[in-house]
Protein backbone atom coordinates (compact mmCIF):
# COMPACT_ATOMS: atom_id res chain seq x y z
CA UNK A 1 0.00 0.00 0.00
CA UNK A 2 2.91 2.59 0.71
CA UNK A 3 5.61 2.58 -1.37
CA UNK A 4 8.56 4.51 -1.53
CA UNK A 5 8.66 7.82 -3.51
CA UNK A 6 11.96 8.28 -5.56
CA UNK A 7 14.32 7.56 -2.03
CA UNK A 8 12.37 9.96 -0.72
CA UNK A 9 10.40 7.36 1.94
CA UNK A 10 7.74 8.88 1.43
CA UNK A 11 4.35 7.22 1.34
CA UNK A 12 2.31 7.35 -1.77
CA UNK A 13 -1.71 6.11 -2.35
CA UNK A 14 -0.80 5.72 -6.91
CA UNK A 15 -0.96 2.10 -7.43
CA UNK A 16 -2.50 0.99 -3.92
CA UNK A 17 -5.24 -1.07 -3.97
CA UNK A 18 -6.02 -0.41 -0.37
CA UNK A 19 -6.63 3.50 -1.35
CA UNK A 20 -8.91 2.90 -4.54
CA UNK A 21 -11.89 2.79 -2.67
CA UNK A 22 -11.99 6.31 -1.90
CA UNK A 23 -15.19 8.55 -3.05
CA UNK A 24 -12.35 11.47 -4.59
CA UNK A 25 -12.24 11.15 -8.61
CA UNK A 26 -8.68 13.18 -8.05
CA UNK A 27 -5.61 11.31 -7.06
CA UNK A 28 -3.67 14.64 -6.36
CA UNK A 29 -5.76 15.51 -3.59
CA UNK A 30 -6.52 12.35 -2.04
CA UNK A 31 -2.67 11.91 -1.95
CA UNK A 32 -2.92 15.44 -0.12
CA UNK A 33 -5.61 14.06 2.08
CA UNK A 34 -3.56 11.09 3.09
CA UNK A 35 0.01 12.80 3.70
CA UNK A 36 -1.38 16.16 5.47
CA UNK A 37 -3.78 14.60 8.09
CA UNK A 38 -4.12 10.11 8.13
CA UNK A 39 -0.61 9.35 8.10
CA UNK A 40 0.65 11.84 10.43
CA UNK A 41 -2.02 10.92 13.06
CA UNK A 42 -1.50 7.03 12.35
CA UNK A 43 0.00 4.96 14.98
CA UNK A 44 3.37 2.71 14.23
CA UNK A 45 1.54 -0.17 14.56
CA UNK A 46 -1.16 0.60 12.29
CA UNK A 47 1.21 2.05 9.99
CA UNK A 48 3.04 -1.40 9.94
CA UNK A 49 0.14 -3.62 9.57
CA UNK A 50 -1.49 -1.51 6.97
CA UNK A 51 2.03 -1.96 4.94
CA UNK A 52 1.97 -5.53 5.38
CA UNK A 53 -1.85 -5.90 4.28
CA UNK A 54 -1.24 -3.91 0.89
CA UNK A 55 1.43 -7.01 -0.20
CA UNK A 56 -1.41 -9.27 -0.17
CA UNK A 57 -2.91 -10.20 -3.10
CA UNK A 58 -6.41 -9.42 -1.46
CA UNK A 59 -5.53 -6.18 0.07
CA UNK A 60 -8.43 -4.49 -1.59
CA UNK A 61 -10.44 -6.07 1.25
CA UNK A 62 -8.85 -4.03 3.54
CA UNK A 63 -9.86 -0.88 4.81
CA UNK A 64 -8.17 1.98 3.55
CA UNK A 65 -6.60 4.40 5.76
CA UNK A 66 -9.38 7.64 5.76
CA UNK A 67 -11.34 5.05 6.60
CA UNK A 68 -9.89 3.88 9.60
CA UNK A 69 -9.53 7.35 11.29
CA UNK A 70 -12.66 8.02 10.44
CA UNK A 71 -14.10 4.87 12.14
CA UNK A 72 -11.62 5.98 15.73
CA UNK A 73 -13.21 9.07 15.60
CA UNK A 74 -16.83 7.89 15.48
CA UNK A 75 -15.76 5.10 18.21
CA UNK A 76 -14.61 8.19 20.31
CA UNK A 77 -17.18 10.60 19.46
CA UNK A 78 -19.85 7.87 20.76
CA UNK A 79 -17.79 6.93 24.00
CA UNK A 80 -17.98 3.41 22.48
CA UNK A 81 -16.52 0.82 25.70
CA UNK A 82 -17.39 -2.31 22.94
CA UNK A 83 -17.34 -3.75 19.90
CA UNK A 84 -17.53 -6.40 17.55
CA UNK A 85 -15.44 -7.02 14.74
CA UNK A 86 -17.56 -8.86 11.78
CA UNK A 87 -14.89 -10.30 8.66
CA UNK A 88 -11.58 -9.63 10.28
CA UNK A 89 -9.12 -9.69 7.02
CA UNK A 90 -5.69 -8.76 8.43
CA UNK A 91 -6.80 -7.32 11.44
CA UNK A 92 -6.37 -3.23 10.39
CA UNK A 93 -9.63 -2.11 11.17
CA UNK A 94 -9.92 -4.32 14.02
CA UNK A 95 -6.33 -2.90 15.62
CA UNK A 96 -7.73 0.30 14.53
CA UNK A 97 -11.42 0.03 16.58
CA UNK A 98 -8.63 -1.46 19.58
CA UNK A 99 -6.53 1.50 20.12
CA UNK A 100 -9.79 4.30 19.58
CA UNK A 101 -11.48 2.50 23.06
CA UNK A 102 -10.99 3.37 26.39
CA UNK A 103 -8.46 1.37 28.34
CA UNK A 104 -11.46 -0.63 29.80
CA UNK A 105 -12.77 -0.93 26.02
CA UNK A 106 -13.34 -4.85 24.82
CA UNK A 107 -13.21 -5.86 21.19
CA UNK A 108 -14.98 -9.04 20.26
CA UNK A 109 -14.22 -10.88 16.81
Amino acid sequence: MASAGAGEGKETAAGSSLHSKTLLKSQPLYQYILESTVFPREPDCLRELRVATATHPMAGMAASPDEVQLLQLLIEILGAKNAIEVGVFTGYSLLATALALPDDGKVSA
